[in-house]
């Protein structure tokens, strides 16, 4: 269990300093934004950052968001007209959107970017051939290493073992050739370990105390071939690699924040701004708790100001006696 005040108070100081005018965050819009910007939950724009609506084609290859080091033309691929509606529902269908000019296109895009979050797999029919597409014909010819990619799985149980065995194997060979962290929240980590060690998702419920959750997670680590290990619960954020595990307690959010449907956006919002700082990884995983504590109070876009206040509340509430024993 890591010391989270020294962590916060670092990370509050370097929000203050942020400086990233030359960042661009590619993200989707939201439907609550009407206008012809996209409106992630950060006010990139308090950060200095331009942010610009993620082309359609990104979002068919089931990216979330992505962050670019410098301005990038985007008019190419946004202007690439290509009809997915009936390519959809295919297994394979990396092979119905891959030619020269998208390969090109793409291969100048990630040659900018810095941080790359995915969707959830066990969500999108044909991720798997996507990804691979994706890796085999852009990253690995651009040589670029200092990638961060972001994958959760969502439910497991929802896909065969052999299709989960297989997207393993892809998220593992991006690891090949830039950063990976992958990302469960504690339920995942269970069903996927049953689907791994072959266990029936309805063999019935089994006690389970915080070693034995452990002893899951390290066994999925040791499975993978990734950079990093991210298990999050409603209490805490665990992480494992090669060099560390720790756990960071955090704030207690209400039921309803954890299960909404932008919550892991949230979280890649922060986390991945601060791989673009390049923090260490436990401010990063507190900064991506920050970014989605914090739109869980304010319900509205997040400017620097509103991330310092939350991050102060939690200062505080590390050292409140009624609370202090959840931080040890």
């Amino acid at each position: 269990m890591v010391n989270a005040r020294p962590i916060l108070t670092d990370l509050r100081s370097r929000i203050q300093a942020y400086d990233a005018s030359q960042t661009v965050y590619l993200s989707r819009e939201t439907s609550a934004h009407h206008g012809d910007r996209p409106a992630s939950v950060l006010d990139m724009s308090s950060f200095g950052i331009n942010e610009v609506a993620l082309p359609g084609l990104l979002q068919f290859l089931g990216i979330r968001s992505i962050t670019l080091d410098s301005p990038h033309d985007l008019t190419p691929l946004a202007d690439m007209q290509i009809d997915t509606t009936n390519i959809a529902s295919e297994r394979y269908p990396w092979i119905f959107v891959r030619n020269n000019a998208i390969i090109a296109e793409l291969r100048a895009l990630f040659r900018r970017s810095r941080t790359v979050a995915f969707d959830n797999w066990s969500s999108l029919v044909g991720a798997s051939d996507l990804w691979s597409g994706l890796l085999y014909d852009v990253i690995k010819p651009i040589n670029k290493k200092d990638l961060e990619f972001i994958f959760y799985l969502g439910n497991p149980e929802n896909r065969l073992s052999f299709q989960v065995d297989e997207v393993l194997d892809i998220i593992s060979d991006f690891s090949l050739y830039s950063k990976v962290t992958f990302a469960l929240d504690e339920g995942e980590t269970v069903k996927l370990w049953k689907v791994l060690n072959g266990i029936q998702a309805d063999a019935g419920p089994e006690s389970e105390d915080a070693g034995d959750l452990n002893r899951k997670c390290i066994s999925i680590y040791r499975t993978l071939n990734v950079t990093r290990l991210l298990v999050y619960s409603a209490s805490k954020a665990v992480l494992y690699s090669n060099q560390q595990q720790f756990t960071l307690a955090r704030m207690r959010a209400a039921p309803v924040l954890e299960l909404a449907t932008d919550a892991r956006q949230n979280f890649i919002a922060g986390f991945s701004m601060s791989l673009l700082l390049q923090l260490e990884i436990a401010h990063c995983v507190a900064f991506g708790l920050v970014v989605f504590g914090s739109f869980g109070q304010q319900c509205e876009r997040l400017d620097q100001q509103n991330l310092l206040a939350y991050i102060d509340q939690w200062i505080d509430d590390l050292e409140r006696p009624d609370t202090m024993h959840l931080y040890q």
